[in-house]
């Protein structure tokens, strides 16, 4: 008896542990504003996502590109897991005017989501994007 309660404290205390790490927001948002702020104090707000599929299937090595309404583009590629990071351009350029796009070789972008912090106003921004493999080439 004393043993199962024991292993149903410890089973308990590793999943009180595990919930604040959420994704897509919540607590990323104020980690990865955290570490940019300081590093990037001249820059604005910057941006960072993940790229899917329609099935959910992440899509490693896809281009993200975010323009500022000047022309100015910032291109990157996403990671392994899809996921990506970009600095902010300067404060004077209106983050809400900055355009992110996703694209990668035999697919298209059929979504875009895009999420704002607004309880803190120069947090980084969140765009996720989905693609479908294009019919005309096949996917890579």
């Amino acid at each position: 008896m004393v043993r199962s309660n024991l292993f149903g404290l410890v089973l308990a205390a590793g999943l009180v542990g595990a919930v604040p790490a959420l994704a897509n927001g919540g607590d990323f948002f104020e980690e990865l504003s955290a570490t940019w702020s300081a590093a990037n104090a001249d820059s604005g707000q910057s941006y960072f996502g993940v790229i899917k599929d329609t099935k959910g299937k992440l899509l490693p090595d896809a281009s993200v590109s975010a323009t500022a309404p000047s022309g100015s583009t910032f291109v990157v590629k996403a990671d392994k897991m899809g996921h990506y990071k970009i600095p902010g351009f300067s404060k004077s350029v209106d983050a809400s005017k900055v355009q992110v796009t996703c694209s990668k070789v035999g697919y298209k972008l059929v979504a875009r989501d895009r999420r704002i912090m607004r309880s803190a106003p120069n947090a980084p921004i969140e765009t996720n994007c989905i693609l479908t493999p294009n019919a005309d080439k096949p996917a890579a």
